[in-house]
Formats: structure tokens, sequence, C-alpha cells
């Protein structure tokens, strides 16, 4: 009787792991994803709107107009689009690269013939959020929300820093208001417009979501 030699499971190179075969990735997990994908990308539109309203306001003082509003909410949906179809073009070259490969994986993100499905599956994603972005620019109601979303969330954040800024007033309200206070007024307003405005706007991005692609 002949001895047969078990083959022995793959593992990552790196750490020595076992290599777990992807879950299978079914139609109504595509159309999960697709939905968190879409929220997150809304999310995405109503923050990026938010902080050019509030660039628009504070530093370059214009009043509030909801049709301009609503063709910065245009832009910045097909921006996040094109992100999204950069994310599937990605996706494309990742599948092709990975499709004739069926070599142990160096890291977590090397993708082998296995992950193919995977793939496929997130390219769906991408495309599918890409789209229904733009259709739902094409929608002026959904406009309208995103832009009364924004101005909220611009308010909201306009009226905390402002706060703010009053109670550093009443910390030092013992400050003599005299010709020299006047003088220097304009140089202080000129700082609150653009020095804590941007870092208004870094807070603003770092609570962000990130919506990175297939690495």
């Amino acid at each position: 009787m002949g001895w047969r030699r078990r083959e022995r499971a793959p593992r990552w190179l790196a750490t020595g792991k076992p290599v777990e075969a992807p879950e299978p990735f079914g139609p109504k997990d595509v159309e999960a994803a697709t939905v968190d994908g879409i929220l997150i990308a809304r999310f995405s539109v109503v923050m990026a709107v938010k902080n050019r309203l509030i660039v628009a306001a504070l530093r370059d003082d214009q009043r509030f107009d909801r049709e301009r509003a609503a063709e910065i909410v245009r832009d910045v949906a097909e921006e996040v689009a094109l992100e999204q179809e950069l994310n599937e073009e990605h996706a494309d070259e990742v599948i092709e690269h990975a499709e004739g490969d069926r070599g142990v994986a160096q890291h977590e993100h090397d993708y082998k013939s296995r992950d193919v499905e995977l793939l496929a599956a997130r390219r769906q994603v991408y495309h599918d959020v890409a789209r229904d972005l733009r259709r739902s620019a094409d929608d002026p109601e959904w406009v309208a929300t995103i832009v009364e979303d924004a101005r909220r969330a611009a308010w909201d954040d306009i009226g905390r820093e402002l706060s703010n800024r009053l109670d550093d007033v009443e910390r030092v309200s013992n400050v003599v208001v005299d010709d020299e206070y006047f003088r220097d007024r304009d140089e202080r307003m000129r700082r609150l417009r653009e020095f804590d405005l941007w870092e208004l706007a870094d807070q603003n991005y770092a609570r962000r979501p990130k919506r990175g692609g297939v690495r």
C-alpha cells in the first residue's frame, strides 16, 4: 500500500498563519454593501458641501444662496462618483493581476485567484454607488435635501465656534476697550475668518469616514 503525502494548507509567508478562503459573497451581500456605500457617499457629500458653505460665508463673505448651494452639491456628488469609478478601475486592475495567480499570498492585500469573486463584488459596489450618486444628483428633491442638511451642519459648526469664542471673551472681560483695541479689531476678525476657519475645516476632515478602495 502506497503512502500519500498529505498536502499542507497554504499559509501567509509573513505571519505563518493559515490562509482562510474568502467567504462567499452573494447578490444580497452586494446589495447590502451597496446600500452602505451609498449612505457613506451621501454623508461625504453633505460634509464636503458643509465645509464649502463655511468657507463661502466666513472667508469670502458670501450670503447663503440655495441655487448656488445646489450647484455645489451636484459638483461634489460628481467628485465622489469619480472617486468610486477610480476605485472600480483599480479593482479591474487587481482582478486582472489576480486571475492567473494561484500562488501563496505574501500579505492580506496580495490578492490571488481565489479572491477574484470578492474583488468582483467590490467592483460592482463601486459601480453601483457611482451610478446612484449621478442619478441622485439629477433629482432636485435629493439635491435640496442635501443643501438643507449641509446648511444646518454648517450653522451648527459656526455656532459652536462662535460660542467658544464668546466663552473666551467672557474669560478676558477685563480687557480695556480703547483706541488700540478698535485698531486691532479688523486683524482679529481676519484671523477668525481665516486661521480659525481652517482649523475648523481640518477638524471636520478628520471626522469624515474614509472612502478607501481596494488596496
